[in-house]
């Protein structure tokens, strides 16, 4: 008989209506949710056993690692769990059965790192795919690392199983998934708890006890004291869990593993096993007892030319030296060849080359973690510091000149170049608490957002900057300007955005890349070396999974209590604003300059000094230069009482550039209480007058008196003092005048730039 019909039915969520399409073929009654836990299956089970084959953790066979009760206060009592009078000991290739076995089949399992976990929670759920029935969930191993509260565990799940390819291609292929979780068809193989921001623990537990319904099967893994340390300072723990813990491998059990998995005939390991049980308190065998040496020992003495008996010499005396030689042969062993071709492209060269650069940039850090924001060349610093030099030094350059230009560069460059490098140092440009709830990859999102939202918010404000202040010195339309200012701050956004962490990172990457010591696809890379077992992810940081690993590939050292995270106690209002502090330092510094040299030039122009034409001739006197006087050349006329002089002055380039103020110093003096009134006049310009008083002792400043309202060009026309005695005094004045002469318009490049004429009068 065959059919098919649809029925509406309920899901576990109460506001939610799932469609399932019902076959039935030569009898057999199947829905979607029947294939899709098929298709899950055949997929499962085909990743679980090529990557047991590519670990190679069945040739010739198992670790025989033993796991028995822990002794830790982080479970129900065993009423509770229905497990008294149990045999709750065994070894790895009894889980299986041993779950099963549990009245509620759920299991956590505890060891210290490198003691056979991950594997055997890999084992677990392969060989749980092997014997299972069709009515039973099937086991999907997940790694804890990437969940995050934000989102439900179950829709995490099925995030996960999507991710794997279930109903690809299917129009209800999301919500066979779905329907999968809640009919209880999956059973969770959670591996490293431990993996999670310290601060989520307690969640994740919580959210696991909360959402593996009761009966349903499921594995946990944690790091022993992670666990322990979890369940004392919150109270939460897998309530309906079995806890185990792995023991070291037992000498026998070791050298039985190093046996089988030697040739017949090879004689090799036979010294080596002598001395071992001869000395089973020595350091070779305290380092066998691990289940990763172990295997690392198999391997690296796998071929024949090596010869394991020199563990037994004076060169490897004690545990460390022994694990630090085994090491050596660890990622030969991980990134072994094989068909994948991730494997392919990270060879075990590559991959210890790039590892070797994650490994570097911890130690100079002195971090145990490591995060994007660490990929860090010295050449960030020197692209930046180009950046900022060419971006303002070359705006510098075409308002003021070559000289002013070259200066600015210089100042701006440098002061961009240093705050990004002391910032860069202090690993201070990115604020990230130990509790993220985000994985690296979406801090480096969030971070390439602040980055374009600080460019853009410097290109704005210096454009706009840049705009007002050209249109109010010269007197333009900002439509004028607009171009110009648009390139400068687009310039001056660019130079912000390369100096942003984000930035940084890029830059830093490109660089590594270019000189072979990082992959271009970074985090495929770091996604596989998580995959492989090397590294682990905790919040937005990973970790090597072995700190001897990191030690041989990045240099021994103290070890570290830093972590990339950083400013972990900084003040609310200083968090948020912390990634945008470099950047704002650098675009305010930057703007200073600017606005200090823009108006250096617009009031303290080049001055060019008068000269004697005709009418009363000063003195030219040799005074010594004290007090406010500038320079020491000094014109000087004496006034008897009632007497006047006037005197005719010139440039000595008519059709030279614009002129904007006067300049110089002005002083009466050798008769007290007398008065010397001053009038400058130019051509047909109303003249300036004012009234100097003898031995007051002061010089007055000529540079507040403008020449004209806007900047002039002379065409030979008369420069004009007059000087009056204004008192009844009978006493002589000597009146002095340093440094005679005009300032310069020192805009006048800039007006030339933008086509705007200085004023001509005839």
């Amino acid at each position: 008989m065959r059919g098919r019909w649809s029925q509406q039915i309920k899901g576990v969520t109460a506001d939610s209506v799932v469609q399932t399409q019902i076959h039935i073929t030569g009898g057999n009654v199947t829905c979607e949710v029947d294939r899709a836990a098929r298709e899950l299956h055949r997929i499962v089970s085909s990743r679980l056993r090529d990557e047991i084959a590519r670990l190679r953790l069945e040739h010739p066979g198992r670790i025989p690692v033993r796991w028995s009760p822990t002794g830790r206060p982080v479970r129900s009592p065993d009423g509770s769990l229905g497990v008294e009078g149990m045999a709750l000991t065994g070894v790895v290739d009894e889980v299986p059965q041993f779950l099963r076995s549990l009245p509620r089949r759920q299991l956590v399992v505890l060891g210290d790192p490198g003691a056979g976990k991950s594997v055997l929670a890999l084992l677990l759920a392969r060989d749980l795919c092997r014997t299972r029935r069709p009515d039973d969930p099937v086991p999907v191993l997940l790694s804890l690392s990437s969940w995050r509260p934000a989102l439900g565990l179950r829709a995490w799940m099925a995030r996960r199983i999507r991710e794997l390819g279930v109903g690809e291609g299917h129009r209800r292929g999301a919500a066979s998934v779905a329907a999968l979780i809640d009919e209880n068809r999956v059973m969770p193989v959670l591996d490293g708890l431990d993996e999670l921001p310290p601060a989520l623990h307690a969640r994740a537990v919580e959210a696991i006890d909360a959402a593996v319904s009761e009966g349903l099967p499921l594995l946990v893994t944690c790091r022993g004291d992670a666990y322990e340390r979890t369940v004392r300072e919150s109270g939460r723990y897998l309530t309906r869990a079995a806890v185990v813990e792995l023991a070291p491998v037992r000498l026998p059990d070791a050298i039985a593993y190093l046996e089988e998995s030697k040739a017949i005939g090879d004689h090799r390991w036979d010294g080596v096993f002598d001395a071992l049980r001869e000395r089973p308190g020595s350091a070779l065998a305290d380092a066998l007892s691990s289940p990763l040496m172990l295997y690392l020992a198999r391997t690296a003495y796998q071929a024949g030319p090596t010869d394991p008996a020199e563990l037994l010499g004076e060169r490897f005396a004690t545990r460390e030296e022994i694990e630090a030689h085994l090491l050596e042969q660890y990622l030969p062993a991980v990134y072994a060849e094989s068909p994948s071709a991730s494997a392919r492209r990270y060879g075990a060269d590559r991959a210890g080359r790039y590892l070797r650069t994650v490994a570097r940039q911890m130690r100079r850090d002195e971090t145990f973690d490591f995060a994007w924001w660490q990929v860090h060349s010295p050449v960030t610093g020197l692209v930046v510091a180009a950046a900022f030099a060419g971006t303002y030094g070359w705006f510098v350059l075409l308002l003021f000149g070559t000289r002013t230009g070259l200066l600015s560069a210089l100042v701006t460059g440098t002061v961009g170049g240093v705050v990004h490098l002391v910032v860069r140092q202090g690993l201070a440009q990115v604020y990230v608490t130990e509790d993220v709830l985000r994985g690296p990859r979406a801090v480096l999102r969030q971070y390439a957002v602040i980055g374009l939202l600080s460019a853009l918010a410097v290109a704005l404000a210096t454009g706009a900057a840049v705009g007002g202040w050209l249109s109010r010195e010269l007197g333009a339309r900002p439509g004028a300007v607009l171009g110009f200012s648009a390139l400068v701050g687009g310039a001056a956004g660019v130079a912000t955005l390369l100096g942003s962490a984000w930035g940084s990172y890029q830059v830093s990457r490109v660089w590594f890349c270019l000189t072979r010591r990082l992959p271009w696809r970074f985090w495929a890379f770091l996604d596989d070396a998580h995959e492989r077992g090397v590294l682990r992810q905790t919040g937005a940081v990973h970790e090597f999974r072995h700190l001897r690993v990191q030690e041989l590939l990045g240099g021994r050292g103290d070890p570290s209590a830093r972590s990339a995270y950083s400013h972990r106690t900084a003040a609310s209002a200083r968090k948020i604003l912390l990634p945008v502090l470099p950047n704002a330092a650098q675009a305010v510094v930057a703007l200073l300059w600017l606005g200090a040299t823009g108006y250096i030039h617009a009031t303290e122009g080049p001055v060019e000094l008068l000269r004697f034409r005709s009418g009363d001739r000063p003195v030219l006197v040799a005074e010594p230069c004290e007090g406010a006087c500038s320079s020491g050349r000094v014109w000087e006329w004496e006034l008897a009482p009632g007497e006047s002089r006037h005197t005719l002055l010139y440039v000595s380039e008519p059709d030279g550039p614009a002129f904007t103020r006067w300049h110089g110093l002005m002083r009466a003096t050798g008769c007290g209480g007398a008065a010397v009134e001053t009038t400058l006049h130019v051509g047909g310009r109303p003249p300036v007058s004012w009234t100097v008083p003898s031995n007051v002792g002061k010089w007055v400043d000529l540079s507040a008196k403008e020449l004209a309202p806007d900047p002039v060009r002379l065409k030979d026309e008369p420069i004009t003092i007059t000087l009056r005695r204004t008192d009844g005094k009978r006493c002589e004045v000597s009146f002095t005048w340093e440094d005679a002469g005009l300032h310069r318009d020192g805009m006048e490049l800039a007006r030339d730039r933008f086509g705007i004429p200085s004023r001509v009068d005839p």
